[in-house]
């Protein structure tokens, strides 16, 4: 049973604490996508990312709310994030596919996009900070608005601005 020095010892960001709860909580993690997932590999995944959210946003944990469900409900965000991310990956692989008429993506093609990716990165270099992050955390890893509102600690409407702002700006670059 988790106390709730440990939930303060990771709120404060002792390692030893983390690690506890970690050795308590990944099995359970784990079988939970396995059986939501029925993907060894999906759940392994989901399961690191949830620890990895626990540890980056452990400053959020609350000591009146039991670890349990404040893991199963990062957790639950975590899958939702990763199967998101893969649908977009797989999503990038058909479009390549689609665009060269072969179902199997050829080296030469994933080269293709993946200088398309680097320069459409290169392109965001001229945005400022903000901007470039909230634009790469949309169009690169697939976040949503709200999202990448709750991860920059700004409102969905900034988001918005700063992703019409950037778009504007990368067209303007492009013509």
């Amino acid at each position: 049973m988790i106390s709730i020095a440990e939930i303060r010892g990771i709120r404060s960001g002792d390692e030893a604490s983390f690690t506890e709860v970690f050795n308590l909580y990944y099995a359970k993690v784990y079988h939970h996508f396995l059986k939501k997932t029925r993907s060894s590999t999906t759940a392994r995944e989901a399961a690191q990312l949830t620890f990895i959210k626990l540890w980056e946003f452990r400053h959020t944990l609350s000591e009146a709310v039991s670890l349990d469900t404040q893991i199963f409900h990062i957790a639950t965000g975590a899958l939702i994030d990763y199967l998101r991310r893969e649908n977009t990956q797989r999503n990038k692989v058909a479009v390549l596919a689609e665009t060269s008429g072969v179902d199997d993506v050829s080296p030469t093609e994933q080269g293709q996009a993946f200088e398309a990716a680097d320069y459409l990165l290169s392109l965001t270099r001229s945005l400022s900070p903000v901007r470039k992050k909230v634009f790469i955390l949309s169009r690169v890893h697939g976040h949503s608005y709200k999202e990448i509102a709750a991860q920059l600690s700004i409102s969905r409407k900034t988001v918005e601005d700063h992703m019409v702002k950037a778009l504007r700006q990368i067209r303007s670059m492009l013509t």
